[in-house]
């Protein structure tokens, strides 16, 4: 549960950042904040390990991928998204990954959908369609809504890429070791991110809520959260990490109108609750068959 609030309450101090500091600018200081506190974790858990990761050419490659999909990618479509819209259409298309996740997955990896996985897949496309058609019907859409959605789920393919590429290289009897590889992916991702922050033409006031949110969300979200999930994993709850991803979609919602008063259409609602399902119907897996015992 910790996990879902420390990813949840995350677009809380992105949105708060937003003002302060341009999209371009706060994608970068995330990455930049990630990186020492993901090294400092690592030197203190296994200072040799590291070392070794970090001189084996195979991580490095790993790093670049999950540089520019997880990092780079992700982070800046996502931040210059919530730009142009509120925290719960945001957090309701970028959380279509664990979708776009199975079905690469399954054309990538040869990962096979159950029945229950691919009325999922559906449920929740037709929750994105519902919560775009009803940010479309609102009292006030804006004029960016389609440029938000396309920043959203583009930053839902980046991190879904990523995420199939760290499955297919993390696993087997070579596998390639993932935190070290996050580090690198930190480090790579943020030289993208800093050229891209040189385009920014707003100026950056440093104030209080702006520290403490790249402190939030680049130390504890990313770096944190990626550190927690993995201790989750290694420990064989992956089960555990699946079944409270749907409710990040939810808590941000409520977390956008309770703090910054946004409005949320029913048809975003509707479409929340159908992505929620359907990232429960997708990821969790189903309990097995108990046979029974002959005497």
């Amino acid at each position: 549960m910790v996990l879902c609030l420390v990813w949840s309450s995350a677009f809380v101090f992105v949105k708060l950042a937003l003002r302060d500091a341009p999209a371009e600018v706060f994608a970068a200081l995330r990455a930049l904040a990630a990186a020492p506190a993901l090294f400092a974790a690592l030197l203190i858990q296994d200072a040799a390990g590291l070392g070794r990761a970090l001189r084996d050419r195979r991580v490095h490659v790993v790093g670049l991928v999950v540089g520019a999909s997880l990092v780079a990618g992700f982070l800046a479509l996502s931040t210059v998204g919530l730009e142009y819209a509120g925290i719960g259409f945001g957090v309701v298309l970028i959380y279509s990954q664990p979708l776009l996740v199975a079905g690469l997955a399954a054309l990538v990896l040869g990962e096979r959908l159950g029945a229950r996985q691919v009325v999922g897949l559906f449920v929740g496309w037709a929750g994105i369609a519902l919560a775009v058609l009803g940010e479309l019907s609102g009292a006030d859409p804006g004029p960016h809504v389609w440029l938000a959605a396309l920043l959203f789920l583009g930053s839902a393919v980046c991190f879904a890429v990523g995420t199939v590429v760290v499955k297919a290289v993390t696993s087997g009897p070579r596998a390639v070791p993932l935190p070290p590889a996050l580090l690198l992916g930190f480090v790579y991702g943020a030289v993208p991110l800093v050229g891209y922050a040189m385009t920014a033409d707003a100026a950056v006031h440093w104030t209080g809520p702006l520290l403490v949110s790249v402190l939030y969300a680049g130390g504890v979200s990313l770096a944190g959260g990626y550190l927690l999930q993995f201790a989750l994993l290694e420990r064989g709850d992956a089960g555990v990490v699946s079944s409270y991803v749907f409710a990040v979609p939810i808590l941000a919602a409520v977390y956008g109108v309770v703090i910054f008063g946004e409005e949320l259409s029913l048809g975003l609602v509707v479409g929340a609750v159908a992505v929620a399902a359907a990232i429960l119907l997708v990821t969790v897996p189903g309990r097995p068959r108990v046979l029974e015992e002959t005497p």
